[in-house]
């Protein structure tokens, strides 16, 4: 990417990439602002420390739908702030079989004023973090946040 106005991240990884805690991310969004353009925006969003220590925790979904089921086995390291989930999926194929597939997914949780501070680490002038759901301000129950950063000129 030459010109970037905006960039966006996923903060899902399979098998570990975002994983070492504050460095790495730093390191991601150093390289978000090398390849922006000045004035240029980051878009990303992340599952709170809530989300995963209240909601997911140690916990299986299950789901059966017409094109398939899956089944979601949760784990949370709240020391190591490190969610892993191992997702079965059976998808239902042309000929009315299904075919099992296993994934394993890693995510590491942020509070909200550390990616703050990481993206000012990193060149960028936060400006806005909400929850993804409501639109609004952050509160204690906020299970997704949505963060908006400009890249500052002197960055």
């Amino acid at each position: 990417i030459i010109n970037c106005r905006v960039f966006a991240i996923s903060t899902t990884v399979k098998e570990g990439w975002i994983l070492k805690v504050s460095k790495d991310l730093l390191q991601v969004f150093r390289l978000a602002h090398n390849y922006l353009d000045p004035d240029g925006v980051i878009l990303f969003d992340l599952n709170t420390v809530y989300k995963y220590e209240e909601i997911l925790g140690e916990s299986v979904i299950a789901e059966n739908r017409e094109e398939g089921s899956f089944i979601w086995e949760n784990y949370y390291d709240p020391e190591e702030k490190l969610n892993e989930y191992d997702l079965t999926l059976y998808i239902k194929e042309e000929d009315g079989r299904y075919r099992r597939f296993e994934e394993t997914h890693f995510q590491r949780a942020y509070e909200a004023e550390a990616v703050k501070g990481l993206l000012e680490k990193a060149g960028f002038q936060v400006e806005k973090m909400l929850d993804a759901e409501t639109g609004g301000e952050l509160r204690r129950e906020t299970e997704r946040l949505f963060v908006a950063a400009r890249k500052r000129a002197d960055g």
